[in-house]
């Protein structure tokens, strides 16, 4: 029969003939535990503050006349907070009939094959937010007039829906970068967020190791 994980966390990640020192064992189990409680509930946090977020973000872009540009980003959103949700409720499902140093291993497992998931959405994701950013840009009044006065700058008869043909290259480029750099991005935005428990953990599964061995 499988474990709690309060008696999983008490047994240690050795067994008893492996221990060292026992009160070094148990400073690394509860260690260990609190890690893996600290970061599923900042996982949990984020899928609220996405939710919530995308709320504000269609009130607020509805408020100064972007009302599409508000549901687009919503739209763009679910798909995140749907796998955001399934890849915490794995976490959730992780074995626990085991040593807390195998749960810990597994636990980093799957965090690796989550990011992983992620880093795959989020290809699609940013490129779509800067479309659809620009887009609305490229429509709304003041975008209208920004570009009249690029057209008066640096004058054109090649315009594509109305926009000088050398700003729609200049999306593009931009486009071409977010899209190929999105991944960084994504990286770059995980690790401001998790990147302190993230090292904890490393430096905590290092340990154990050292100790194991």
């Amino acid at each position: 029969m499988s474990k709690s994980i309060e008696q999983m966390w008490k047994d240690g990640f050795v067994k008893e003939t492996q221990l060292i020192a026992p009160k070094i064992n148990d400073l690394y189990n509860r260690k260990s535990q609190n890690i893996v409680d600290k970061l599923q509930q900042m996982f949990a946090l984020n899928i609220k503050a996405i939710i919530g977020g995308s709320l504000v973000a269609l009130v607020m872009f509805s408020l100064i006349g972007a009302p599409f540009l508000g549901l687009y980003i919503c739209l763009l959103l679910v798909p995140l907070v749907i796998i955001a949700k399934k890849e915490l409720r794995k976490s959730h499902q992780l074995s626990k009939g085991q040593s807390s140093y195998d749960y810990i291993m597994s636990f980093n497992a799957w965090l690796q094959h989550s990011i992983a998931v992620y880093a795959r959405y989020y290809k699609f994701f940013y490129p779509l937010l800067f479309i659809g950013m620009a887009a609305q840009a490229l429509v709304s009044d003041a975008g209208g007039e920004i570009i009249g006065l690029i057209m008066i700058a640096w004058p054109t008869e090649l315009l594509l829906f109305g926009v000088p043909y050398y700003l729609l290259l200049v999306i593009a480029v931009i486009l071409f970068v977010v899209a190929r750099f999105s991944d960084a991005l994504y990286r770059l935005d995980l690790n401001i967020i998790y990147g302190r428990q993230f090292k904890k953990l490393a430096e905590l599964i290092a340990d154990m190791q050292e100790l194991r061995n």
